[in-house]
């Protein structure tokens, strides 16, 4: 059980680092865990929604998991936009250090 909640407290690592790949495994770690604190089960219970979608996808002769991967890919994306906005609108992290611009300054 410890390892499935560290597997969701780092599960948002691959999206800090490609939208920056210059921020550090360390701190990518550290961000992750703040962004996810409080919701794992949400992220749970978000997986857990596509295991219906996977075993009817296994029913039409494994071709339909085909079709349910990317909208899995796609939710975990939008997933990690809602609370990449959470962490900077609550100030864990900047802008810039993810790599964004910045709408409320003029400076990158």
């Amino acid at each position: 059980i410890p390892g499935i909640i560290k597997s969701y407290a780092y599960s948002m690592v691959p999206y800090i680092l490609s939208d920056n790949p210059n921020i550090g495994a360390k701190r990518a770690l550290q961000l992750s865990e703040q962004m996810t604190r409080g919701h794992k089960f949400d992220i749970f219970v978000l997986e857990l929604s596509f295991l219906g979608w996977y075993l009817l996808g296994v029913l039409a002769l494994v071709v339909g998991t085909f079709f349910v991967m990317p909208y899995e890919d796609a939710t975990k994306a939008e997933l990690y936009l809602v609370l990449r906005q959470n962490a900077l609108d609550s100030n864990m992290c900047t802008y810039a250090e993810l790599g964004m611009y910045d709408p409320n300054n003029a400076g990158f």
